[in-house]
């Protein structure tokens, strides 16, 4: 369908496959304006249970803003062969490598978004990548949302999900693998603009996350929206423009088209 509607959309629509390693692949769609030439370009990761045609629907919106758009599910869901680890951070570092090589997008503009444990790694990836320029971390948790498994204050569903993500076969071995992600030691690393976003009250991960990242990154900005759940997903259509004119501003977007959407 995306492929079909692309030309009245004014933009071409991939479907594209990235091999990792000889066992695993990132598939995801590039987005870009038709005719693009060294465009600035945002990669976006959904989180543990988002869907690719979830996360790209509603970036459609912003096809008009001048901004390439490429768009995958998280690593260690659905058709990707390897758990989900610290490692996974390969999976991005191949999809900016992917990038950084087509000449339709600009290798120095290349920013991240990412929902939910796509905030995660948003969040990792601009301490440890330094060909990102900007990025946003929307719901992410971080440190201590990884503390309480199997205890109050996760919720049984979040213990499962990370279970099954990982592949751990026990609890013990579940915390072993979970702490490994920890990001606390990261946020200093962190020398770009980050936008970090939540709900103020998230009852699937700890808010306290998201502060702790702002606090912790020397150019973070936080927006918490009072009232809202994980993500801050009744406040969508707000932080969504945010996003997109966060990005723009710092990737240096056409600046005629980016109003568009203020």
């Amino acid at each position: 369908m995306l492929g079909a509607l692309a030309p009245a959309m004014d933009v071409t629509v991939e479907t594209m496959n990235i091999p990792i390693g000889d066992n695993d692949r990132v598939r995801g769609y590039l987005i870009l304006p038709r005719g693009a030439t060294a465009v600035p370009t945002v990669l976006v990761s959904n989180g543990i249970e988002g869907t690719l045609a979830e996360a790209t629907l509603p970036m459609l919106k912003y096809r008009a803003e001048g901004v390439g758009m490429f768009v995958m599910e998280m690593p260690g869901t659905y058709s990707y062969r390897e758990p989900l680890s610290a490692a996974s951070e390969t999976f991005y570092s191949a999809v900016i490598d992917f990038l950084a090589a087509d000449p339709r997008v600009d290798a120095d503009r290349i920013g991240m978004i990412g929902f939910s444990f796509g905030g995660y790694w948003s969040t990792r990836m601009a301490a440890v990548d330094p060909r990102l320029k900007v990025a946003v971390a929307n719901g992410a948790p971080s440190h201590r949302s990884f503390g309480p498994l199997n205890s109050v204050g996760m919720p049984e569903i979040m213990v499962s999900t990370f279970r099954d993500t990982t592949a751990a076969k026990s609890m013990p071995e579940l915390r072993r693998k979970m702490s490994k992600l920890s990001l606390a030691e990261h946020y200093r690393d962190i020398g770009i603009p980050l936008l970090v976003i939540n709900g103020a009250h998230d009852t699937l991960v700890s808010t306290q996350d998201s502060i702790d990242i702002a606090i912790g990154a020397p150019r973070a900005q936080l927006v918490l929206y009072e009232g809202d759940d994980h993500c801050a997903m009744g406040h969508a259509e707000q932080w969504s423009e945010l996003s997109m004119r966060f990005v723009h501003d710092h990737l240096g977007a056409r600046d005629e088209i980016g109003r568009a959407h203020v």
